[in-house]
């Protein structure tokens, strides 16, 4: 159980294989209507936009410094109250901010400068709710799963996550087409409101009892994560994220630009083949856990971890290569498939690494390594169409490819202490 001297929950590790099944299955239902609901002001704003008088600049105002400020921001006080208060609770209140956000976000009413603020406040309000996610869900799965599991555990609801972005569009512009943008975030609201009741319903429920050793108050606590920002092997693999990041966005935000401008794809073929790389990262990402998990029967799991997220960012450099100087784009687009596939896969030793590093601030852990997650995403979304520009898309996507090797050579420096017997999930 978690150490109960450091904090206020105390979390008994439910018996048997069909527990940690059940936390993994959840979590994945989390994780995959999280992306869902995050991606629906993209597909809705087609129509919103117009309607409520404002423009794509608005809009990009509204999901990046709404959302995407608010959910980097928030992302170690999330896990930090992940720590504090257990997965069930925390993650059940965050899952009911998302549907508020969605259903307040279908009642907007038209006058741009209401509607401005009033975009701004829900999205706000979702990445707030939704930077729990990541962090909480990482800690839950080091508090209940074996360790010889966990990277599988963590890779299963990341691969989810990727299924959402795939299938968010694949069923809300459908919906949107036949009864309007309103309905795309009311239907979004019904959906997440289902999933935190399937939550609250059946994620394990944590004993909280008073401690042997006083209990910290809540600053202290909070000030003790905080000195995760100063602990170097975390720093070090936090980095590694960063870059690893910076590469994922390069694709989440540019590969349908990239696939109309550099491939000579219409719309509608680029918004089928930009959904390719999802699927494919749905596919790979648990394969690779699973990978890792075995390979950490025959080496520490620590080497086990390093081996396999530096194998994978190396491969996704080379495909990042090969795929953009492919003359066929069909053959190109599966390249940069198994390229996202790569990088998605290394994901789950990341969080992994993270929580273990953490220990008892295994939430807040996570939180450090998803800030500069975010951050290495803010820097790509702005730094690619300037070097488009300048260099255009082969020459970028080398630079980007270059990256992903410096990611993986950062994990050398990565020094993964084992947590002191009391702190041992």
């Amino acid at each position: 159980m978690a150490g109960a001297s450091h904090g206020v929950t105390v979390v008994e590790r439910p018996e048997g294989v069909a527990s940690s099944t059940r936390l993994i299955v959840l979590l994945a239902l989390v994780a995959l209507v999280g992306y869902a609901l995050r991606s629906n002001i993209a597909i809705a704003q087609e129509f919103m936009a117009p309607e409520l008088g404002l423009t794509m600049g608005d809009m990009g105002l509204v999901s990046a410094w709404g959302f995407q400020f608010a959910y980097a921001l928030f992302q170690i006080p999330g896990g930090f109250l992940g720590d504090r208060y257990g997965a069930r609770i925390v993650l059940g209140i965050a899952i009911l901010g998302w549907s508020l956000a969605s259903l307040v976000s279908g009642l907007v009413t038209t006058g741009a400068g209401m509607a401005f603020a009033t975009l701004f406040a829900t999205r706000a309000l979702l990445g707030v709710t939704q930077a729990a996610t990541y962090p909480v869900a990482s800690m839950a799965i080091s508090h209940h799963v074996p360790e010889h599991q966990r990277v599988t555990a963590n890779a299963s609801y990341i691969a989810a996550s990727t299924l959402g972005s795939a299938l968010a569009p694949l069923t809300l512009a459908p919906l949107m087409v036949r009864t309007g943008w309103r309905e795309v975030f009311f239907a979004s609201a019904l959906v997440g409101l289902v999933t935190a009741l399937v939550w609250f319903a059946y994620a394990p429920r944590e004993k909280v009892r008073s401690a042997s050793a006083p209990v910290p108050l809540l600053g202290q606590q909070f000030k003790d994560a905080l000195r995760l920002l100063k602990h170097r092997p975390l720093l070090w693999l936090s980095t590694s994220y960063l870059l690893h990041s910076a590469v994922y966005f390069v694709f989440v935000f540019w590969l349908f630009r990239y696939l109309t401008e550099a491939r000579g794809f219409g719309v509608l073929a680029s918004g089928m083949w930009a959904s390719v790389p999802n699927f494919m990262a749905f596919l790979a990402a648990p394969l690779i856990g699973l990978g890792a998990d075995r390979l950490s029967r025959r080496v520490v799991p620590a080497t086990a971890r390093r081996w396999v997220a530096m194998a994978c960012l190396v491969t996704a450099a080379a495909f990042v290569l090969i795929g953009a100087n492919l003359p066929s784009a069909y053959l190109a687009m599966v390249a940069l498939g198994v390229s996202v596939g790569c990088i998605t896969g290394a994901e789950a030793p990341f969080w992994t690494t993270a929580t273990t590093i953490g220990a008892k601030h295994a939430g807040a852990a996570g939180g450090v390594l998803n800030l500069m997650g975010n951050l290495g995403g803010v820097l790509s979304i702005w730094l690619v169409p300037l070097m488009r520009d300048a260099w255009g898309w082969t020459w970028m996507l080398a630079f980007w490819a270059g990256i992903a090797v410096l990611a993986a050579l950062l994990w050398l420096a990565v020094r993964i202490d084992p947590p002191e017997a009391g702190d041992q999930a």
